[in-house]
């Protein structure tokens, strides 16, 4: 599966802002805390949740 570019960052002039990233697979629009770094790969947790839960389920593991 290809992921687009959608990497831009929004870096505020003042540390006292959250910074704002896109979601690589759901290109939904989330924030991180003031001074704190978005996650790499930039995906945001619910897609995070959905990717585990299909893995364990290809997996066989019954939740």
């Amino acid at each position: 599966m290809t992921h687009g570019s959608k990497t831009m960052q929004v870096v505020p002039d003042d540390l006292t802002e959250p910074i704002q990233w896109f979601c690589l697979m759901c290109d939904g629009v989330e924030e991180s805390a003031p001074g704190a770094e978005p996650p790499s790969p930039s995906i945001c947790p619910t897609c995070i949740r959905l990717a585990l839960v299909q893995s364990l389920r290809a997996l066989g593991v019954k939740l």
